[in-house]
């Protein structure tokens, strides 16, 4: 991580020259261009933007760019911090592992423990920052290069976050995967987890978005795989030997087929849209019954959008079911729920079904002020003689999510926020629990 964060430093040192804001920029002989140190102009920041990860909690186009005259080459350092205070009211959300300023609602303790139903909190960590550059800007060769890094709320250290190439319409490296729809998944949150149901998934991808033909794009990729899924290998719950033989804790398969997102999408404007996504998958694993590898498939589907009726305000839907895409999913991400052990067929593993729901709406008072609220459900099925076997954190039927928040930006660099958020977990034979939380937050973006 120090290789990532000491050149972000020194490019940033290196730009901020002693009276540098007197002329509004610094120049440098390039051929026959010079290199600017330059307020960012709408021009440059349409630019920018063309690349720029379009998601929750994206940090929003650097104030200040070092480009060359004739803008064919465009550089840029960003970040965000963000102190975040708050109360947790009926459960003590904060202090759970991989949780903190992140409403988690799968990590709501279940039950409820006395003397731990409420946590204050005030959480200085919450920051990133991040490095953009394009060459050829403008041409249709233009590429860009954008690396982002920060905290995870819960320490200080820093983590890289993105780290991606776009040229042509094709983007590769570590991002959002093409699955999620940024736009519709949900309103701004001072949460940075966001909805339950949200389909959110950080991935390594290679895809390609089509130009928009009057009105209608396309997208397709191919991901990474990853799974929760007891690490590709059998765990029935009533069969840790079979017949004398062991078939548990032993080896997995190798995956050696790659995730396939798509979508097709009609936009009339920015906010005023609607997409089809699907996603297919190939899961591989050891059948220790057996002694073979076995293949099953599983896949999702996902409708979402947005509409915009009148100028201030903006809905939000976002509706996805699948078998197997627990990993795409917010809140079942990271649970071993994807693939499960099929117990009438020992050995052998099935797909889960599952989906998440979101509704969203904004209204933009004016351009610094602004209101949100959302719902959202998380729901997976026939898991439940399997959940029992696990670890209470691992047990999981079902969860809901609630947020009303306000922002209001002070200056532009200064964007005040308050929240109120609602979360309930329910599992398949302890019971539920819920928390509310109240936060407030002062974030500071360059």
């Amino acid at each position: 991580m120090k290789k990532i964060i000491y050149p972000l430093v020194l490019l940033g040192i290196s730009v901020a020259i002693p009276g540098a804001y007197a002329d509004d920029s610094i120049a440098a002989e390039e051929g026959s261009s010079r290199l600017e140190f330059r307020r960012t102009d709408a021009e440059t920041a349409h630019i920018l933007l063309r690349s720029r990860p379009q998601e929750p909690q994206a940090v929003p186009v650097p104030k200040f760019v070092v480009k060359s005259s004739n803008n064919k080459f465009i550089m840029t350092i960003g970040g965000m911090i963000n102190p975040i205070l708050g109360y947790d009211i009926g459960n003590n959300l904060y202090k759970q592992a991989g949780a903190g300023i992140s409403f988690v609602t799968s990590a709501i303790p279940v039950p409820a423990q006395k003397g731990h139903k409420g946590d204050f909190y005030i959480n200085p960590i919450n920051g990133s920052v991040d490095l953009q550059v394009v060459g050829l800007a403008g041409t249709p060769d233009e590429i860009s290069g954008y690396v982002k890094a920060g905290t995870d709320g819960i320490t200080s250290s820093l983590v890289l976050q993105r780290a991606y190439v776009s040229w042509r319409n094709i983007t590769a490296g570590m991002k959002l995967t093409l699955f999620q729809d940024a736009y519709a998944c949900q309103p701004p949150t001072i949460d940075p987890e966001g909805p339950s149901g949200c389909v959110s998934n950080v991935a390594y991808e290679i895809g390609y978005t089509s130009p928009s033909y009057n009105g209608f794009r396309f997208a397709a990729a191919v991901d990474m795989p990853s799974f929760y899924s007891s690490k590709g290998y059998y765990r029935g719950k009533d069969y840790p030997e079979f017949d004398g033989v062991q078939v548990t804790d032993y080896a997995d398969a190798e995956q050696l087929v790659p995730d396939i997102p798509l979508w097709v999408e009609y936009s009339r404007s920015q906010w005023n849209r609607i997409r089809l996504s699907g996603i297919i998958r190939n899961f591989a694993y050891r059948d220790l019954v057996a002694d073979k590898t076995r293949h099953m498939v599983g896949w999702g589907v996902m409708l979402s959008g947005n509409l915009n009726p009148v100028k201030p305000l903006i809905f939000y839907l976002q509706l996805a079911y699948g078998k197997g895409i627990g990993n795409y999913l917010q809140d079942i991400a990271g649970k071993p729920l994807s693939f499960i052990p099929d117990d009438s067929r020992p050995g052998r593993m099935t797909a889960s079904p599952m989906m998440g729901a979101n509704v969203g709406v904004t209204y933009n008072v004016n351009s610094r002020l602004q209101f949100n609220a959302m719902f959202s459900e998380s729901r997976i099925w026939h898991v439940g003689a399997y959940a029992d076997n696990l670890p209470e954190a691992q047990n999981y039927k079902y969860a809901l999510y609630g947020a009303v928040n306000c922002f209001y930006n002070i200056t532009p660099y200064l964007q005040w926020g308050i929240e109120y958020l609602w979360g309930h977990r329910q599992t398949w034979n302890i019971g539920g629990a819920h928390d509310s939380r109240i936060q407030t937050q002062l974030a500071f973006t360059f």
